[in-house]
């Protein structure tokens, strides 16, 4: 009869303690990337088991269709946290192209850690010496809505070529345009990613088909005018086989946003966590060599967490 009420008691206490909080779940997060294989999902999945899942939370890389989904789906809650081109985020914010009837108010920025120079690739054969000489060549953009689709009509519209009357085609993912590239089936992209991105190595090959192509300084400059989330960036000479020369193109951060219900104290330790932990990080991708806390001044485009903002006050990153 005693061990039965002493077990009762420590079941009853168990409870209690359950209930006050004290032996809880770890909160499980989600964090939006892109499609199956890229290097969004994989800088997710490396977020997750490299560093959230070794604090008192949890967190899985979960799937989607890229960044202005990402957007959509953290503004409305449906995901805790996503990885996204600024150039997204930004369209987002401001309420233009697709998010004009709606834009967003409820994104807040977490980390900036990945420069993403603009690689604007298009094949030899096309000879183009200047971007305004692709607006009769078929230009991918993956999928509608797509970061790289935003990217392109950004620069497109920038620099004078209208957007809407080019020849723009769709194959749905990086796989599938990569394909269409090698079998003369479009003929330039735009797209916003890392040094070395595997799939533009992939196409790029030994350099004799394709090339990258620079941007004008005033291209630049009517570029960074329009749209405040791009600055100046260089592709270093010799970066893909065949590229003699440096390439001066445009580009922004990759960004690790959240809902602004987000628990502060919850974003300030996943902030810290991510920020303190460069060196896991690269083990898991390369991407994550730009980041510093440092690359938080001046370019967020969607307001600080008020949990992030605390961690780079604390530092001295921001006063």
């Amino acid at each position: 009869m005693k061990k039965l009420v002493i077990t009762t008691v420590l079941a009853l206490c168990i409870a209690m303690l359950t209930v006050c909080g004290a032996i809880a779940a770890p909160a499980n997060f989600s964090i939006g990337t892109a499609s199956l294989g890229g290097n969004f999902f994989t800088m997710g999945a490396v977020i997750a088991e490299n560093i959230i899942n070794k604090t008192e939370y949890q967190a899985t890389a979960q799937a989607t269709g890229g960044s202005a989904i990402n957007v959509d789906m953290v503004n409305n809650g449906e995901i805790d946290m996503a990885i996204c081109q600024a150039s997204s985020i930004s369209a987002g914010v401001r309420g233009i192209e697709q998010y004009a009837d709606a834009p967003v108010k409820d994104v807040r920025t977490l980390v900036n850690w990945n420069a993403t120079p603009v690689h604007i690739m298009a094949r030899r054969s096309i000879a183009a010496a200047n971007i305004t000489e692709l607006f009769d060549s078929r230009i991918e953009c993956i999928t509608p809505g797509d970061g790289i689709e935003i990217s392109t009509k950004m620069i497109f519209n920038a620099v004078g070529m209208n957007f809407d009357e080019a020849k723009i085609e769709y194959s749905g993912n990086r796989v599938q345009s990569a394909s269409r590239f090698k079998t003369t089936g479009v003929d330039a992209i735009f797209d916003a990613t890392g040094l070395n991105a595997a799939w533009i190595t992939d196409i790029i090959g030994n350099g004799s088909d394709y090339e990258l192509l620079s941007l004008t300084d005033e291209q630049i400059d009517k570029i960074v005018a329009s749209a405040p989330e791009m600055r100046k960036m260089i592709i270093p000479a010799g970066t893909y086989v065949g590229q003699d020369n440096d390439v001066v193109t445009v580009g922004n951060w990759t960004t690790l946003i959240a809902n602004k219900s987000m628990d502060d104290e919850v974003a300030y330790i996943i902030t810290k966590s991510i920020c303190e932990s460069k060196e896991d990080l690269i083990q898991g991708h390369n991407f994550f060599r730009d980041l510093a806390p440092e690359n938080i001044i001046d370019s967020y485009i969607a307001p600080l967490h008020p949990g992030a903002e605390r961690y780079y006050k604390e530092i001295g990153v921001l006063k």
